[in-house]
């Protein structure tokens, strides 16, 4: 599969054959994760047919109307959405109204929502109340939706299972088969527990 970067004015790429990703952030550091997972994919897709089709959306962009409005629109036709963030108590305002919109014009359509986060490296659990809107975002959106957080400069387990639960996902998706990624539905966190009701799959990457 060959990565193939999408500008706004491409037409929607080839169901089934193509597969498309929408990449946001916030920053040089969560770009630069995102950008490895990317890199990751690519090698580890490269003996499957296809392009994977990827877009990138500075969340600073997200502010103007008209261009949340552009990114909302391309992240309705994606498979999968990409979120690389800062945590922090709630996400951002503007990222907020982003998702939102997009979920409305997604009209249910399959997708996965998989998010990076780098946590506080002095408090952690900071990210809780972001990751509880993320996944309410993908609940409401009838998405998949799977985390891990990364510590600063502990980031390659966070980059690594966001690139493994990725591959997964795309898999499943081009073949059309119903997504059974093994053991990431549940809620893990730093002590193993887990809770499987819940919809959502996250790791943290405190101990390296």
């Amino acid at each position: 599969m060959k990565l193939v970067l999408k500008s706004p004015s491409q037409a929607p790429c080839e169901a089934g054959r193509n597969l498309s990703v929408v990449i946001s952030f916030d920053g040089a550091a969560t770009a630069g994760r995102a950008c490895e997972v990317l890199k990751r994919l690519g090698r580890n897709l490269k003996k499957e047919e296809g392009s994977l089709f990827h877009q990138w959306w500075n969340i600073e962009t997200l502010a103007f109307t008209s261009l949340r409005e552009r990114a909302a629109v391309e992240a309705a036709g994606a498979d999968l959405i990409l979120l690389g963030l800062r945590g922090g108590g709630e996400l951002p305002e503007t990222v907020a109204a982003w998702i939102k919109r997009l979920v409305v014009l997604r009209k249910d359509r399959p997708g996965a929502l998989l998010a990076i986060l780098d946590s506080d490296t002095n408090n952690p659990e900071v990210s809780l109340g972001m990751l509880s809107q993320l996944q309410q975002a993908g609940a409401s959106g009838q998405m998949e939706f799977f985390a891990t957080q990364a510590k600063e400069g502990r980031a390659g387990g966070g980059v690594r299972r966001a690139t493994e639960t990725a591959r997964q996902f795309l898999l499943t998706r081009q073949s059309d088969l119903p997504c059974a990624l093994s053991g990431n539905r549940g809620v893990f966190d730093r002590s193993g527990g887990e809770d499987s009701s819940k919809q959502l799959f996250y790791e943290s990457n405190h101990t390296g």
